[in-house]
């Protein structure tokens, strides 16, 4: 059955709600929707602390433990983008325009030259989220930049005064690849690429990616994402993919002028991993800590 986490004013509180949820219906839970009405609002410092506490880097039963940074970072590397203090907006001097442009390309290019050396580490030997965002299929530098190219699409919709739009509605199919023709000469045969992160001939069962798709939708100027996980580890990586999401839709906002609107997760299964941090005991000491009641 289906599960719907009630709305939360920020990400900590939103994860909190969402592993409450699926640990108190069994530890496991299909097609879980998790909505952050205001995405880039201040991190509960009590959630961040407990969660930050249990996540030790290192080997460990459930696989390699990483930080809520280091999983975050695989999906938007906040420490290579040097954000200018301006928002992009069709009056805006060339100048300024000319600094969100080069902030954005700097990203690019460093994440880039980081890919091959990425590709290395452990588990992303199929490439990294964000290698497939900027430059599909996500092993090396040079391929689809897609988000470039919603950029590029929402600076157009901002300076021809429109403010709603679905920019994906099916952005599951084909492989993220550009269109045949010049994108220059078919503008328009790139309104439905979307911004995916994986081909249709993916046959895994499990592992990488989790993450299959992000949809964006602008509504009267407020700028909107919804990710979809097949698989949400609640423990291991949810809290940092929030905080990743949040990031990417924050460089977006920025580079297009749109408001942040809303952030939801939809994850086909949700998952407390209590096999691995001790039982149904376990998860429940981490809710306690994050709630401030751990002795």
């Amino acid at each position: 059955m289906s599960d719907y986490v009630e709305p939360a004013d920020d990400l900590g509180e939103a994860w909190l709600r969402t592993l409450e949820l699926v640990h108190a219906r069994g530890g496991r839970r299909v097609n879980v929707l998790t909505t952050i009405s205001d995405p880039l609002a201040p991190e509960d410092p009590a959630v961040r602390a407990a969660i930050d506490a249990l996540l030790v880097p290192g080997p460990h039963k459930s696989g390699t433990i990483h930080s809520v940074q280091t999983v975050a970072s695989t999906i938007f590397p906040q420490d290579l983008y040097q954000a200018p203090p301006v928002a992009w907006d069709p009056a805006l001097p060339d100048e300024e325009k000319q600094r969100l442009d080069e902030a954005a390309d700097d990203l690019y290019a460093a994440y880039g030259g980081m890919l091959p050396l990425l590709c290395t580490a452990d588990g992303n030997s199929r490439g990294t989220y964000f290698g497939r965002m900027v430059s599909w299929p996500g092993k090396e530098a040079g391929g689809y930049n897609q988000l470039a190219d919603r950029v590029k699409y929402l600076r157009n919709e901002r300076s021809a005064g429109r403010r709603t739009h679905n920019l994906s509605d099916i952005a599951v199919g084909g492989e993220a690849e550009p269109p045949e023709e010049s994108r220059e000469d078919h503008p328009s045969a790139l309104h439905d690429a979307g911004v995916q992160v994986y081909a249709p001939t993916d046959r895994r069962q499990r592992g990488f990616p989790c993450l299959v798709h992000i949809d964006l939708t602008l509504l009267d100027g407020r700028l909107s994402m919804l990710a979809v996980y097949r698989h949400q580890y609640l423990v291991t990586k949810a809290y940092g993919n929030l905080v990743g999401l949040a990031r990417l839709l924050a460089f977006l906002a920025q580079q297009t002028g749109f408001e942040v609107g809303e952030l939801a997760v939809q994850a086909t299964m949700a998952d407390t991993q209590q096999g691995d941090f001790g039982g149904r005991k376990g998860i429940k000491a981490l809710i306690d800590s994050a709630r401030g009641k751990g002795g």
